[in-house]
């Protein structure tokens, strides 16, 4: 009997021991502040044509940081479409992967896409925000993205939808006192059902040609084009695959002009096409999927 009654007295006190662990446990979480709370953060860097700009989304603003070691904060404010970040006359408005900041009604920081960069040896390795793919370019030329949203920029003379995702400029002063114009290296993606049906089938007018290429450990279509018009030149080489149920189109334009429009005394010369054919090249075979 008396080891009945001390039994049972164990059990009465584990009982009151986890009753008395749960209230505490229960209190401490009824009476956490908001500052012991950590919002989630997630730091972007996006890559725009007047350079790099930092992004530090919170969950209720945006911190950026400049070049210059500046930063400001921007509250999210009511957006139509994707995003937006608006603190008097300065405002950041994002959807996905793009961006544009504008400072003072005017556009500072324009067509910026987001990912990750490594440097090495005057060597730029950009890898998209997603990991899908990356490409090495020469660090001198600027990397930056389209604009905002689906438009057909994101391959040669499609009337369809898409994405563009990556730009690299070649600028005409990179040529100086040469035809040269200027060059355009992209990336570029559409889930649009005829883009993807048609994005290894030549069905444009005009001059053209179409072969086989491997890119990596990948089949792609090549296809070039050319177009004139007012002494200008266009010669662009796409190349095309499916990936992911997508159509892929990684291409390069170079504009030129007649060298035959300028005076002697100008001192304009031929541009070195195979020199900036090499470079363009390069930066195609550097691309895969990650």
């Amino acid at each position: 009997m008396k080891s009945k009654k001390i039994i049972l007295s164990i059990i009465a006190l584990i009982i009151l021991a986890i009753i008395l662990v749960c209230s505490l446990y229960y209190f401490k979480q009824k009476n956490t502040t908001p500052a012991e709370i950590k919002p989630i953060s997630n730091t972007v860097t996006y890559f725009c044509q007047e350079g790099t700009l930092k992004a530090t989304y919170e969950k209720s603003d945006v911190i950026l940081s400049f070049k210059n070691g500046s930063t400001t904060t921007l509250p999210q404010t009511i957006s139509g479409s994707g995003i937006r970040y608006e603190l008097g006359s300065t405002t950041l408005v994002s959807e996905g992967n793009n961006a544009n900041l504008t400072e003072n009604n005017k556009e500072t920081y324009t067509k910026c896409v987001a990912g990750n960069q490594t440097s090495n040896e005057g060597v730029n390795t950009y890898t998209d925000n997603s990991k899908t793919f990356s490409f090495s370019y020469p660090g001198q030329f600027i990397l930056s993205g389209g604009d905002i949203g689906y438009s057909q920029d994101w391959s040669y003379g499609t009337d369809k939808l898409g994405l563009l995702l990556a730009v690299v400029n070649i600028p005409k002063s990179f040529m100086p006192k040469t035809n040269f114009g200027e060059s355009r290296f992209t990336v570029g993606t559409s889930v649009d059902p005829d883009a993807v049906k048609n994005c290894l089938t030549y069905n444009y007018g005009g001059m053209g040609s179409t072969s086989m290429v491997t890119i990596g450990d990948r089949k792609f279509t090549k296809m070039k084009f050319s177009d004139a018009g007012a002494g200008n030149y266009y010669d662009t080489t796409s190349y095309r695959t499916i990936y992911n149920g997508q159509c892929f189109a990684i291409e390069y334009t170079v504009h030129s002009t007649n060298i035959y429009n300028y005076s002697p005394d100008q001192g304009i010369k031929a541009f070195d096409e195979a020199k900036i054919t090499h470079i363009l090249d390069g930066i195609v075979y550097s691309f895969k999927f990650e």
